[in-house]
């Protein structure tokens, strides 16, 4: 059995070419570009530009230059990127962008829409293959990726003339490269002529015919909706359908072939008129690692492998100590639906006889006792409504002196689409988070679910509402080392009413730490803006390790790991000065640390024969499975063949983990092996993650806090009671 990545090795040159070398300034450079684009290439090379020339001429004085192709990979792969690109417009293509090249198919066999809607329909679903160059294992390789983009080739005419309402809608121009950019919102309409508003607020007069929707789920979905009315539902289902059976390994490997020998058979050249050379891909099956199933921690410090199984055979990792047990709980719902959502609820806590996972309920699952239930009704879907139904709940309970160990509140899908000063679903967090009660919400829509579906989804939440109560469904084992370790998950929202309208980007941060062999999310949660991310970051920093250091009872001269892991394009120097700057201030330990950028956005795949007869998952590998592509950088896999659901679900995606060189600890195979294990970790599934909970568990914090910082009267200061010790962002 074998496997390949998507990488071709390209062959080397022994040759030398010539360039000339000039300082760098971004307007020359993009003068240059858009004058000499035909015949010369221009890359930056630090304070420097590098010219290529096809004849040997040169539109500007300078310093000549040999470059060795051997010495320069990072030049050599840009370009062979020009040469590809070359030859792509030359057969009247239009490739985008440089890193990657971009390609959309504008064949009618390559559009996913023609089978469902048709070839005239203006929507379209092309396939969009994306190339670039990687270096590993220090070989130069051609990375193809296919994948699927929505593509609208009509203009803001068509729409008007279809009788479709563009009023609000968010509108985009083309540009002379080929990209269409963001123009801003749709604010009125006079005949052919739309007064757009920008993000600036500036508001300008375009004709319809000058601009075009942007190609976004919310215009698709809603001009289906126009076209084809209840049907709709059904047509997004079979959209989805085909986008996922085209995303399967099988079909994105035989593409991504299919063009890799297009090259190979074509006479490509680099500017000079060197030939391109596409290898082969090798086999890395005797080159890649398999990482071990986590083991998880529960009652009477009970192990397993799998976390469904250790609930079952040893209850939960809190079950002597869980302080809420016979829970109050109150049920926010809507009037009419006050009997559905009763049998809703009591399948929650007492389970579906025939559920494979579930029978027991919330109230088995976890040995809660007996729940304490009371219905509070709103008489419509308004802010108010809900406001005086939670406020009767809270005054009943404080009559009573008592508090809600939970809140079950039913809500809307289409409360999605409100803005947050009119979504009953934050106004019911904020209201209950105030008085530290633990919410959790459910839509109505949920309970259209057949019970067989239904069990899956209350076992899930389920989970949520244990944590979200500040009980401990398990803990992840770690394998002991010599080191103390605390790992940060830097994660972020964008928080915004309106595309490009005033959005804010909220850092949100949370830590782990290993301690007893066991790994322990801490209940620090923060949530603030970029400008102030540094400053929270050390401040998170120095108050965990404080408070962890007289827990874990530390000695001078211990070891101490701190292990941060973020999705960002790269770390700043500021970072890495912030958090070296708290380091000063613990000299009586000896402190390594690790930035480590876990990376989602990447066109590499593997491809595992091993998985091609499966009915399932076809050629995708297993979770787990490893293949390290340089000193510092590493792809693995959280999601596998078997974690895929349906024979229609598309390739899985690993993450690209890459160790900054600021580093002090850079054991790359260790740290993969503390991913995968965070990524069994979230209590908000029993489904392993598709990224670590360092990062899921911050982006949650980051996107809940963002928006509540929206609702008025509300305030962070109340995460510093007893809610903000359990997981409520779950």
């Amino acid at each position: 059995m074998a496997i390949f990545l998507n990488a071709f090795p390209l062959s080397i040159p022994d040759t030398e070419l010539a360039a000339l070398q000039i300082p760098y300034a971004n307007e020359t450079l993009n003068s240059f570009r858009r004058h000499y684009r035909s015949t010369h290439f221009f890359r930056r090379q630090g304070d420097n530009v590098l010219i290529f020339s096809e004849t040997g001429d040169f539109p500007i004085s300078g310093t000549s230059r040999t470059i060795t192709f051997k010495n320069n990979f990072g030049i050599f792969c840009s370009l062979v990127k020009d040469g590809l690109t070359r030859h792509l417009v030359g057969l009247g293509r239009n490739p985008i962008g440089f890193a990657p090249i971009e390609l959309v198919s504008e064949k009618p066999e390559d559009n996913l829409l023609v089978p469902i809607l048709g070839n005239a329909y203006p929507f379209r679903i092309c396939a969009r293959y994306t190339i670039d160059t990687r270096i590993i294992k220090g070989q130069p390789c051609l990375v193809i990726d296919c994948t699927t983009r929505r593509v609208l080739r009509e203009s803001g005419l068509y729409f008007l003339n279809a009788g479709f309402d563009l009023m609000g809608r968010y509108v985009v121009n083309e540009q002379d490269d080929g990209y269409r950019r963001f123009l801003g919102a749709v604010s009125g309409c006079n005949g052919e002529v739309l007064t757009v508003t920008r993000p600036d607020n500036q508001v300008m007069q375009v004709n319809a015919k000058e601009l075009y929707l942007e190609a976004s789920r919310v215009n698709f979905e809603d001009y289906i909706l126009h076209t084809h009315g209840n049907k709709k539902d059904v047509i997004v289902e079979c959209i989805r359908q085909a986008i996922s059976k085209f995303n399967s390994g099988k079909n994105k490997k035989a593409r991504i072939d299919a063009l890799k020998n297009y090259f190979q058979s074509r006479d490509i050249s680099l500017i000079d008129g060197t030939p391109i050379k596409i290898m082969e891909p090798p086999d890395i099956e005797s080159q890649c690692g398999q990482l071990q199933k986590p083991v998880f921690v529960f009652n009477d410090n009970g192990e397993a492998s799998w976390a469904e199984k250790g609930l079952t055979q040893y209850g939960p990792y809190t079950k002597r100590t869980f302080d809420r047990n016979d829970p109050s709980i109150c049920v926010i719902c809507a009037q009419q639906d006050k009997g559905r959502v009763e049998q809703f609820v009591r399948k929650l806590l007492k389970g579906i006889s025939r559920s494979k996972y579930f029978s027991n309920g919330l109230e088995g699952k976890f040995t809660l006792g007996t729940s304490h239930i009371d219905v509070f009704t709103t008489t419509n879907d308004s802010v108010d409504a809900y406001k005086n139904a939670i406020e009767a709940a809270i005054r009943q309970k404080a009559d009573d002196g008592g508090r809600w160990d939970l809140a079950l509140v039913q809500v809307r899908q289409s409360f999605k689409k409100l803005n947050v000063n009119e979504n009953p679903y934050y106004w019911g967090k904020s209201l209950f988070f105030l008085h530290q009660i633990p919410v959790q919400d459910f839509t109505i829509e949920l309970l259209e679910q057949s019970d067989y579906s239904l069990g899956y989804s209350l076992n899930n939440m389920a989970l949520a509402c244990y944590a979200k109560m500040g009980g401990i469904p398990w803990l992840l084992k770690s394998s002991p080392t010599l080191s103390h370790e605390l790992v940060i998950g830097i994660g972020s929202a964008n928080i915004g009413q309106k595309r490009g309208f005033e959005n804010q980007r909220i850092m949100g941060i949370t830590t782990v730490f290993s301690g007893d062999g066991s790994y322990i999310v801490s209940n620090t949660s923060k949530a603030v803006v970029p400008e102030a991310y540094c400053e929270a970051l050390t401040s998170v920093l120095d108050e965990t390790i404080g408070k962890i250091q007289k827990r874990m009872n530390w000695q001078k001269g211990d070891t101490i790991r701190l292990v941060f892991h973020a999705q960002v394009k790269k770390f700043s120097k500021d970072e890495i000065a912030a958090v070296q700057a708290v380091i000063e201030k613990y000299r009586e330990y000896q402190v390594e640390y690790t930035f480590l950028k876990i990376s989602e956005n990447h066109s590499l795949h593997m491809f595992d024969s091993t998985s091609a007869g499966e009915r399932k998952g076809r050629l995708a590998p297993q979770r787990g499975k490893t293949f390290k592509l340089s000193k510092h950088e590493i792809l693995v896999y959280l999601i596998g063949q078997r974690e895929l659901r349906n024979d229609t679900d598309g390739h899985p995606r690993g993450l690209i983990l890459d160790v900054h060189k600021a580093s002090t600890f850079t054991d790359i195979k260790y740290l993969s092996a503390q991913v995968h294990s965070f990524a069994s970790h979230s209590w908000r599934s029993y489904f392993p993650n598709p990224l670590p909970v360092t990062i899921s568990y911050s982006d949650l914090i980051a996107r809940n806090l963002g928006w509540l910082n929206q609702i008025p009267g509300w305030s962070d200061s109340v995460m510093i009671g007893k809610i903000g010790h359990s997981q409520w962002f779950l």
